[in-house]
């Protein structure tokens, strides 16, 4: 289990670093802005990742608990704006 997260939040980094930098090299554009809002929603996912990987797979201190609480907090909400951010940017498309 522990290792299935470990790869779930690097691949998730992976791809918010892929997105990221694909979109910078982008001028201003809808395609630049879905681009982005891509990565913030895989930033979410690696912060969810290891937000869980903290609070389930560990020794349970104050600190971990408190540290890994933020990180589904920002996790959770990084996500969801990025797959709002994604859905509107993508009905546009069309």
């Amino acid at each position: 289990m522990n290792q299935i997260l470990i790869i779930v939040a690097i691949a998730a980094f992976l791809l918010y670093l892929f997105s990221r930098i694909k979109a910078f090299r982008l001028k201003d554009s809808l395609e630049k802005k879905i681009l982005e809002s891509r990565a913030q929603l895989a930033l979410g996912a690696t912060l969810i990742a290891i937000s869980v990987i903290l609070l389930l797979l560990s020794n349970y201190t104050a600190i971990q608990l408190l540290i890994g609480g933020v990180f589904l907090l920002f996790g959770i909400a990084n996500a969801t704006h990025g797959a709002r951010a994604h859905k509107h940017y993508t009905a546009q498309l069309d």
